[in-house]
């Protein structure tokens, strides 16, 4: 095997162990404060310590777990706070994004919205959430990413794995108020309407954070910090 490769296989498994982890922490298998020792979730998972090391420097930066020298690493609670917290950082910053983006908007990049648009339509009316969430992933990507905001593109994308894997557990009902949002976004995009495009995706946001969590409230997760 080459480096290449061996590098490969280990991204693999990191990733696999910390989406794993991710979605025991949210589904209640570990609690709030429970300590997360690195051998016995090296038993758990079946991997050696290395990509159980790095899944945890990825789970703190997403706020799932604390690491404190000396101490280890613990879980935090994902309540109701931590999840409005989350998305009214995303909801500044994916605003400012699209304001800043859209003066540099290709025609080509719009040509791939719409592609997306069309085949997360298909897949919603398939019932297929895992192909939606990645679809919606990609669609608000491309926009992002036509401010050329590095940093601010590294904040939003610390949590785009979080929100996923929170909308697994909890679902959404939200598949068609998407299109339609995404449909007038697309709207204003073609008509090269940044102060509409951003309201339009701030609002998009505000709608994602009230229903994740209702829906969070319905399964009798915390609401307090």
């Amino acid at each position: 095997m080459d480096v290449t490769q061996e590098s490969a296989l280990n991204e693999t498994t990191y990733s696999r162990v910390r989406d794993k982890l991710r979605q025991d922490i949210l589904s209640g298998e570990f609690k709030p404060g429970v300590r997360l020792r690195i051998v016995d979730l090296s038993n758990r998972y079946g991997v050696s310590q290395m990509p159980i090391r790095e899944a945890l420097q990825q789970l703190q930066g997403e706020g799932l777990v604390s690491l404190l020298p000396h101490k280890g690493a613990s879980v935090r609670e994902v309540n109701e706070k931590f999840v409005s917290d989350m998305y009214d950082i995303r909801m500044a910053i994916e605003t400012m994004l699209v304001r800043g983006g859209v003066p540099f908007m290709k025609d080509s990049d719009y040509n791939r919205l719409v592609a997306i648009q069309e085949q997360y339509e298909r897949a919603a009316e398939e019932g297929d959430l895992l192909l939606c969430l990645k679809l919606n992933e990609s669609f608000h990507k491309i926009i992002n990413n036509l401010a050329e905001n590095p940093e601010a593109i590294r904040i939003i994308d610390r949590h785009w794995g979080l929100i996923d894997s929170m909308r697994q557990i909890f679902g959404s009902n939200r598949g068609a108020d998407i299109s339609n949002d995404h449909r007038m976004l697309l709207e204003a995009l073609k008509n090269r309407d940044a102060e509409a495009a951003a309201n339009i995706a701030r609002d998009h946001v505000i709608k994602a954070k009230e229903d994740l969590i209702a829906r969070m409230k319905a399964t009798g997760k915390p609401s307090k910090a």
